[in-house]
């Protein structure tokens, strides 16, 4: 019980911009948001793989790529230009 508080206490306070940032219909901060949420992913596999635990290391590596992905996706329909 203690780690999985460990666990969603980073992930709530970014979910929970992220949905404000849905509300306010705030693209770049949500480009931001779900950039920190993959990186947070990635180094959750890391973790995985310093475990030598296969499970550990596939689950996150698997969903950092599919955000990394979704906000590459989101990325190309709104056109944002710098």
């Amino acid at each position: 019980m203690l780690l999985a508080i460990y666990a969603a206490a980073p992930r709530i306070p970014l979910a929970l911009l992220v949905l404000g940032a849905i509300y306010k219909h705030a693209t770049p901060a949500l480009l931001i948001l779900g950039a920190l949420a993959g990186a947070m992913q990635l180094l959750d596999a890391g973790i995985g793989l310093f475990q030598h635990d296969l499970r550990k290391c596939a689950g996150p590596l698997f969903i950092a790529v599919l955000q990394f992905f979704v906000l590459y996706l989101l990325h190309i329909s709104v056109r944002i230009t710098p």
